[in-house]
């Protein structure tokens, strides 16, 4: 009787301890948050040679088992090879794609005088401007025509930003993957002790159970993430010659745009298009016209041919549940959230069936498939 009253009172100090802390934790939240962001700051280039070296491992395991290369020789081939692409993809389109960049930014006041002009003909149009006077636009429109130089100059201001910033975390990236080599190198040691830690605080049941989620997660980002890629690069080289073709100023950094926005389920490939579109439609709007049929049409021929013959049925996904799964995993991480939304989904849809099995063994005669439709559902 005195033992289980002792572990009643542990468990109440217990429970005290925990609201004490997260008492503490909600009334400093200002010092844990940025306490929190300065360790993820100082993690940052782990995180990325963890990234890293999860993309790279799969070209050096090829290499190691399939060529029979020893590991350090298949991880120099590897890391040459990636060095090498990346130093020939800088150097034959950053150089267009920043000449594209500061052509676009010098011509921004010619631009802007074409948008002007564009309304002041729309309200020069009676039939126009009556329309737009009962759709409450009038002012609207005006304050808008007087203000694009500032909306122009905030957004290139804007990019250099940006592009300050892109040069800053250049530096993280480099420094994270030339940590990958040693990750890469102690890989085994690595997923050894990663593997131990599991087991030591959830035991052997619930470890168990944990690392086979992690393998078919593993294996569904893999191969999905990984032909993906493929695809999107030859939506981009396809886009590239198309656009050259029709004689597009902007042809290299438009593809880019396209091949990286392809990555992304149903959502990019628009984006894409509409990035595309207001950059040629400042050359002419028949410009725009033509390479929005053109990117409309290398969509078309992606989404009913080349995808499928890559990816086929393995993912094994409804629309709405890669639509669902994008949205979800870009509200809370962005574009690596949408990115990872689809193997995210096709990892939640295997486990699932896996449960309606059970489900279904356990009990025959409420799940029957022949018994699944509506009509005796409804009954």
């Amino acid at each position: 009787m005195f033992f289980n009253n002792n572990i009643k009172y542990r468990d109440i100090l217990i429970f005290a301890l925990i609201g004490v802390i997260g008492y503490k934790l909600i009334d400093n939240y200002d010092y844990f948050f940025s306490l929190l962001k300065k360790i993820v700051t100082i993690m940052t280039p782990f995180i990325y040679a963890l990234i890293c070296a999860y993309i790279l491992n799969p070209v050096i395991s090829f290499f190691e088992r399939k060529l029979k290369v020893k590991r350090a020789i298949s991880i120099a081939i590897t890391y040459l090879m990636i060095v090498t692409l990346v130093f020939i993809i800088l150097f034959f389109t950053i150089p267009s794609i920043i000449d594209s960049i500061l052509n676009i930014t010098k011509e921004v006041p010619k631009y802007v005088e074409i948008i002007q002009k564009w309304i002041n003909t729309a309200l020069q149009n009676e039939r126009i401007k009556i329309l737009i006077e009962q759709a409450g636009l009038l002012g609207k429109l005006q304050e808008m025509s007087g203000q694009i130089g500032n909306i122009a100059i905030v957004l290139l201001q804007g990019l250099v930003m940006y592009l300050l910033s892109f040069t800053s975390n250049l530096v993280i990236v480099i420094f994270g993957f030339l940590i990958s080599i040693y990750v890469i190198v102690d890989k085994e040691r690595l997923l050894k002790n990663t593997r131990r830690i599991t087991y030591m605080i959830f035991k052997e049941e619930n470890g168990n159970r944990i690392i086979n989620f992690v393998r078919t997660y593993n294996k569904m980002v893999g191969f999905y993430i990984g032909i993906k890629a493929v695809d999107s690069s030859i939506v981009g080289i396809i886009a590239l010659f198309g656009l050259l073709i029709v004689g597009e100023p902007y042809a290299p950094l438009i593809a880019l745009i396209v091949g990286i926005t392809n990555m992304i389920p149903y959502f990019g490939p628009l984006m894409g298009v509409i990035v595309a579109m207001t950059v040629a439609i400042f050359v002419s709007p028949m410009k725009a016209f033509v390479v929005f049929v053109l990117l409309l049409c290398i969509q078309q021929f992606d989404a009913w041919f080349l995808e499928p013959k890559l990816v086929g049925k393995k993912v094994g996904i409804s629309p709405l549940g890669i639509i669902l799964g994008v949205t979800i995993g870009g509200g809370f991480l962005g574009p690596i959230g949408m990115l990872l939304g689809s193997p995210t989904m096709a990892t939640i849809k295997i486990y699932y069936e896996k449960l309606f099995s059970k489900f279904k063994d356990s009990n025959p005669r409420l799940v029957k498939e022949e018994n699944l439709d509506d009509t005796k559902i409804g009954k």
